[in-house]
């Protein structure tokens, strides 16, 4: 009697499983697709998610054997917590039986023939993924699924319970193994539009049961394999697919989509696929359509293999092939699939996210204006939303802000992304002694009160004394306690009072300026800054009170004291190439150029330039680390000035630079 197999298929096909693990049954599969909310962990081992909030899906579906039979295939819920996505499935549908009637019978008492029989039955009950989203580009994850398989077998044995007696018995043996499969999955997304995902199949296998050699023919396909895949994912018009096997399997799809209202995107798309347990060589196709908007997917899609199926086959062919898969192989037939998937998002919606953020520059507390003309950091941005978005950046540094300081908004258009730029304010209490890491937090907001994003770095935060190195940045240090050196220059004039008032009044600053600095320099010496570098500048306050400082500290000093009383200066910087700069102080007289020669009859000694309110005035170099006298100084700072900007051509080059104060 020729054996024959009668297969009873009851077999669940989820939106997106897998003959191998490739193939998907929506017809496709990409990242940037709402299909992905659908938890198929067999063509998306990495569980990748892009569920906002909750996610749950119901699919139900028929297949077309020698009877039409319908299945609630699955249901499965999703949930993200910030970078974390989680996906629990039950699947009462993915399930295969096959029954083989042997080639064996007997005769019952009553005559009747009774056939023995053996059942194998296949099941998939529930499957657990999570993934991670590492950065913009990086997620991983991992899927759980719990297997069970059946071997029942009818036996017929002959029984002799004494000499003279002989009967015949039918007993029933039943084999179960359950075991876990677990598999892991990274994705990454090399360009905004190009995708590529690695995944293992049958990774890690742990098996609960004993199968007898008798049935370790009829045994799941446990070969470990991997998933390689790439996506072209342009969002809109065409999104195309390929994901390969290491058993030589493949899938190869496209999709596309398109608006049809203000909400809702219809999706279409198809896959052919290649299973090395399968002919022909392209073994089917698999077509979908869906319609999606923010809170619901419907789709339709199904299998249409190039072979013809039939419910009965040859028991030594499925003893030689074996089944690699519970839910397609080559004993499975046509299939029509039908799919809903709802969302509900509890958390306000993100309109923007952050691409990534870049610390411009350090923070020095004692550059207080500088930072509200100049952002420390930038950032970049992405539109989430189909529409434009105006969003509101702002910021908080550790330690230095009482609280969130907002910067300029900017309107950003739909899918897109722009720059915005993060400005701060120092409070003038912030005095920090050390320089240390702090930590700044980013925001973006949209409409919502809460932010949208948020994104954190650490930037250094300088102590009080810390200056960049750019001169112009010393202004703050002028400015600074400028009612001390009010003081300072006062006390020191009060004892000139009488000298200043024989003076005419067009070179009281002149002798303002000489009188200041030769008492200054009485009680000061030069002394290189504390670091020996250029990072370290001394308030005024403080060098006069340490009596001495570097031509920084000397300088800055000078200035203030001089700035207090109403005397412009500005600063002369000296760019050594390959050695550490220099500085001194340009003292503006006042004095007009007709009447320089009230001061000197050198004129290499001064030079002409304009006032804070254009005019031209006589202005003097002098070299404030020169603690000798006014004269001495002067000469030496002219001399300097002269050969260096005017013979040397510097400040056409650029390698002599005056700066204002203001």
């Amino acid at each position: 009697m020729k054996e024959t197999l009668i297969i009873f298929i009851v077999m669940l096909i989820s939106i997106e499983s897998a003959a191998q693990n490739s193939l998907g049954f929506s017809g496709y599969w990409t990242p940037g697709s709402r299909q992905s909310i659908m938890n198929s962990f067999e063509s998306n081992p990495s569980a990748y998610s892009l569920i906002k909030d909750w996610g749950l899906t119901v699919q139900y579906g028929s297949e077309f054997s020698a009877d039409i039979k319908s299945n609630l295939y699955s249901i499965s819920i999703s949930k993200r917590i910030a970078g974390h996505a989680f996906s629990l499935r039950y699947t009462p549908g993915y399930q295969k039986e096959f029954l083989f009637e042997n080639n064996q019978s007997f005769s019952q008492a009553d005559s009747s023939i009774e056939p023995l029989n053996s059942r194998f039955s296949y099941k998939e009950i529930f499957g657990f993924g999570y993934s991670y989203k590492i950065s913009e580009k990086i997620s991983s994850g991992f899927t759980l699924r719990y297997f069970t398989q059946e071997f029942n077998r009818d036996a017929l044995n002959l029984n002799f319970p004494n000499d003279t007696t002989i009967f015949f018995s039918v007993d029933n043996y039943i084999e179960k193994e359950n075991y876990y499969r677990g598999d892991l999955g990274i994705n990454y997304f090399i360009t905004q539009k190009v995708f590529i995902n690695l995944s293992s199949i049958n990774l890690l296998t742990v098996s609960e049961g004993n199968i007898s050699p008798e049935n370790e023919d009829f045994i799941l396909n446990k070969e470990k394999r991997a998933l390689i895949g790439i996506s072209y994912v342009s969002f809109d018009l065409l999104n195309l697919n390929f994901l390969y096997e290491t058993n030589n399997s493949f899938q190869a799809g496209f999709s596309g989509s398109f608006n049809i209202s203000t909400k809702g995107k219809l999706t279409y798309g198809a896959s052919l696929f290649h299973d090395e347990f399968q002919s022909p060589f392209f073994a089917g196709i698999v077509p979908g359509i869906s319609f999606s908007t923010e809170l619901f997917n419907v789709t339709v899609s199904g299998i249409k293999y190039f072979s013809y199926r039939s419910n009965t086959g040859s028991f030594s062919e499925f003893k030689n092939s074996g089944i690699d898969n519970i839910i397609n192989n080559q004993y499975s037939f046509d299939k029509l699939i039908l799919s809903f998937g709802f969302t509900l998002n509890t958390l306000p919606e993100r309109l923007v996210e952050f691409v990534n953020v870049e610390v411009l520059n350090d923070i020095y507390p004692t550059f207080t204006e500088n930072y509200l003309n100049t952002p420390f950091a930038e950032g970049q941005v992405v539109n989430l939303s189909e529409n434009p978005v105006t969003v509101k950046p702002s910021s908080y540094i550790v330690g230095i802000n009482n609280e969130n300081v907002y910067s300029p908004f900017v309107l950003i258009p739909p899918k897109d992304t722009a720059k915005v730029y993060f400005y701060t304010i120092i409070p003038d209490t912030v005095k920090r002694e050390k320089s240390g890491i702090s930590y700044a937090d980013f925001y973006l907001t949209a409409v919502n009160e809460s932010p949208d994003d948020k994104f954190q770095k650490p930037l250094l935060v300088n102590g009080k004394n810390a200056w960049d190195g750019k001169v112009i940045n010393l202004r703050y240090f002028i400015k600074d306690d400028y009612d001390l050196s009010m003081a300072a220059s006062k006390e020191i004039l009060s004892k000139y009072k009488i000298i200043l008032d024989t003076l005419g009044e067009e070179l009281t600053p002149f002798y303002k300026s000489k009188i200041i600095f030769n008492n200054l320099v009485k009680e000061l010496i030069y002394v290189s800054d504390p670091r020996a570098s250029s990072d370290y500048v001394q308030f005024p306050h403080e060098t006069l009170k340490l009596k001495g400082g570097d031509c920084d500290d000397l300088t800055v000093c000078c200035s203030s004291l001089l700035e207090s009383v109403g005397i412009q200066t500005a600063i002369v910087d000296y760019k050594e190439e390959n050695k550490s700069g220099h500085i001194n102080i340009l003292i503006n007289t006042g004095l007009s150029p007709v009447q320089a020669g009230l001061i000197t009859g050198n004129d290499q000694k001064y030079l002409i330039r304009k006032n804070s309110t254009g005019s031209d005035e006589v202005w003097i170099p002098v070299e404030t680390t020169s603690l000798t006298n006014f004269e001495t100084a002067w000469d030496i700072g002219s001399v300097k000035f002269f050969n260096e900007a005017i013979n040397s051509y510097g400040i056409a080059k650029g390698t002599v630079e005056i700066i204002d104060i203001y």
